[in-house]
C-alpha cells in the first residue's frame, strides 16, 4: 500500500500574521479535503508529520528529519504539503529534492497550492515556472529575515528591551513589554555583588556568600515567574535537586551594563541572514542609550569593578591552569552540573620527579556535603581499550583517504561535463532545435547519472575523514592519540559518586 505523508508547518511568523488559513489546523483539512477528492489516494494509509513553531529555512526540524528517515527506510511513497514553502525556502534544497532525491526514490511528491503533481511532471523533474517559484521562495525567506533583522535593530535603537525575559535583579514592566522595571525581590542580591567586588572579594567567595545566605538564584527567580523550568538538566536528565551560586554567574552579572541604567545594543552580529551563529563585534562599535531604564548601580561603581576583574585577569595562564583534555565534557550523575578539574603537585625529597593529583570534583555537591569526585586516571583506564580500536580506524581511514582523493576529483569531474550538457540541452529546447520530449528524456537520463556520482562522493564522505584532520599515526605517542579520540570523538563522561563512570561518545 502506497503510504502517504502529509507533511504540515507553522512559523513564529505565521503566528504573528494570526492568519487562520496558514494554521496547522486548516492545512491538515485542506490535504485531508484533497485526499478525498483524489480517486489514486483515497484508500492510501496517512501519517502526519507536524513542526509547530519552525522556520522553512532550518534543516534540523523535528518532524522533518523523521520524514527524510522515513522516506530513506521505503516507509512513504507520497508527499503532500500546502505548498512548496511548508517544505522548505531552500531553493537549493528544495530543487534537489523534486528534481533528483525523491524522482529517484520512486516518491511521488504534491504541493496542492503550487498545482505540482510530481507524477504529471513529464521526466519527473521540474518545469520552468516551478523553479522560479522554488527560487522566489527562497529570496522570499531571506529578504524576510533581513527585514526582520532590520526591524530589531529599529527597535533597539529606541532603547526598547526586547529579550525573551528581562536580566536578573528586573523584571518585565506589566504596562509595556519592551521596558524592564526593578524588581524589588532581587535587585538587592546584583548591587551587593557589585559592593563585594569593590571590598575585594572575588566571583568565587561572593557566590559562597550569597550560598551561605541563602539567596534566590537566577533559574530559581525564573521558574517564580513561571518563566522557565529548570527542574531537569538536560545533559545528563538528572533532577536538579539544589540551585546554587557560581562564580560564572557573579562575572555575568557584574559584566552586565544594563545595570546602570544605560541600554547597549550592536554587540552581536549574525554570520549570515537568517543564521544563528554571532560573532561579538569591537567595543566601539556597540551603540550605547544612556538612562533608558533604572539603574540598580552608579556606572562608576560598574566601571570600577570592570577595573578591578580585569586586574585579576592573566591572559592564558588563568584559563590553562584548571583545565584539562576532559574539561566542560565530564558532568556530575547526581546533579547533572559540570564538574571541575582541580590539579595538585606534590614532590618527595631527594627526588627529582613531580608526582601530580589530577581529579575532578562536583562543586554543587561538595556545597551540599555529598561530594562527588572522580580521579582523572580512572577516566583514561576506561578509555585506554577504545584507543585501539580508534588508531586502528584512523589507519584504515587514511588509507582509504588517498584513494578518495583522487576518485572525489575524478566524479567532480565528471559532474561538471554533466552539468554542462543540462546546460545545452536546454539550450537547444529553447532554440527549439529539440522537442520538449526529446528535451526531458536526456534531462532525466543526465540527472540519473548525476545522482549516482552525488551517492558515491556522499558514501566517500560519511565513512572517511576529512583530509584537513589527519594525523601521522606513526608519529603520534598516547597522550596525543588520547587527545585526538576526545576531540573527535567523545561527546561527554558521566560520573556517580559511587565511582560509576558512563562514557557517551558522538554517534
Amino acid at each position: 500500500m502506497n503510504k502517504i505523508a502529509i507533511y504540515l508547518r507553522l512559523s513564529q511568523e505565521d503566528y504573528e500574521k494570526a492568519d487562520e488559513s496558514t494554521s496547522i489546523v486548516n492545512q491538515r483539512d485542506y490535504i485531508k479535503s484533497y485526499i478525498e477528492n483524489e480517486r489514486s489516494l483515497k484508500s492510501c494509509e496517512i501519517e502526519e508529520y507536524v513542526d509547530d513553531g519552525y522556520s522553512a529555512t532550518n534543516t534540523n526540524r523535528p518532524s522533518f528529519l523523521r520524514l527524510i528517515e522515513d522516506i530513506k527506510s521505503g516507509k512513504v511513497g507520497t508527499i503532500i504539503v500546502k505548498d512548496m514553502s511548508r517544505f522548505s525556502r531552500d531553493y537549493i534544497l528544495l530543487g534537489d529534492y523534486l528534481s533528483n532525491i525523491l524522482p529517484f526514490l520512486k516518491i511521488r511528491f504534491i504541493a496542492i497550492n503550487d498545482n505540482y503533481d510530481s507524477l504529471k511532471e513529464q521526466g519527473n523533474g521540474l518545469d520552468t515556472d516551478t523553479q522560479f517559484k522554488t527560487l522566489y521562495y527562497d529570496l522570499f525567506s531571506k529578504e524576510l529575515s533581513e527585514k526582520v533583522r532590520s526591524s530589531i535593530k529599529q527597535i533597539k535603537s529606541q532603547g526598547k528591551n526586547i529579550n525573551w525575559a528581562a536580566p536578573f535583579g528586573y523584571i518585565k514592566d506589566p504596562k509595556d513589554k519592551h521596558n524592564i522595571i526593578i524588581d524589588e525581590k532581587t535587585a538587592f542580591i546584583v548591587k551587593e555583588a557589585f559592593d563585594l567586588l569593590l571590598k575585594g572579594y572575588s566571583c568565587i567567595q561572593v557566590a559562597n556568600i550569597f550560598n551561605e545566605k541563602g539567596y534566590i538564584t537566577r533559574s530559581e527567580r525564573k521558574e517564580e515567574l513561571k518563566l522557565s523550568d529548570y527542574s531537569k538538566n538536560f545533559i545528563t536528565g538528572s533532577e536538579v535537586k539544589k540551585r546554587v551560586w557560581t562564580n560564572a554567574a557573579i562575572s555575568q552579572i557584574t559584566n552586565n551594563e544594563l545595570y546602570t541604567g544605560d541600554y547597549v545594543y550592536n554587540k552581536f552580529k549574525e554570520t549570515k541572514i537568517g543564521g544563528r551563529k554571532r560573532i561579538l563585534l569591537p567595543e566601539k562599535e556597540w551603540r550605547i542609550l544612556p538612562n533608558t531604564h533604572e539603574a540598580i548601580v552608579s556606572r562608576e561603581v560598574f566601571d570600577e569593578v570592570k577595573k578591578i576583574k580585569a586586574k585579576r585577569s592573566f591572559g592564558d595562564y588563568t584559563g590553562n591552569r584548571n583545565r584539562s583534555i576532559f574539561s566542560d565534557k565530564i558532568f556530575c550523575k547526581e546533579c547533572g552540573r559540570s564538574m571541575c578539574f582541580r590539579c595538585d603537585s606534590r614532590q618527595k625529597k631527594n627526588v627529582e620527579k613531580e608526582y601530580k593529583y589530577r581529579n575532578y570534583y562536583c562543586h554543587f555537591c561538595k556545597d551540599c556535603r555529598t561530594p562527588n569526585n572522580i580521579k582523572e586516571r580512572s577516566i583514561i583506564e576506561l578509555i585506554k581499550p577504545k584507543l585501539k580500536e580508534f588508531k586502528a580506524q584512523i589507519t584504515v581511514e587514511k588509507e582509504m583517504n588517498l584513494d578518495y582523493k583522487n576518485e572525489k576529483e575524478d566524479i567532480l569531474n565528471e559532474i561538471a561535463i554533466l552539468n554542462s550538457k543540462l546546460q545545452i540541452i536546454y539550450e537547444k529546447y529553447k532554440l527549439t532545435n529539440i522537442s520538449k520530449e526529446d528535451y526531458l528524456k536526456e534531462k532525466t537520463i543526465i540527472q540519473d547519472k548525476k545522482t549516482m556520482l552525488r551517492n558515491r562522493l556522499t558514501e566517500f564522505e560519511v565513512n572517511i575523514v576529512d583530509s584537513k584532520n589527519e594525523m601521522d599515526i606513526t608519529l603520534i605517542d598516547e597522550e596525543e592519540l588520547l587527545k585526538a579520540y576526545v576531540r573527535s570523538s567523545l561527546k561527554k563522561i558521566i560520573a556517580s559518586r559511587s565511582g560509576e563512570i558512563e562514557i557517551v561518545e558522538i554517534l
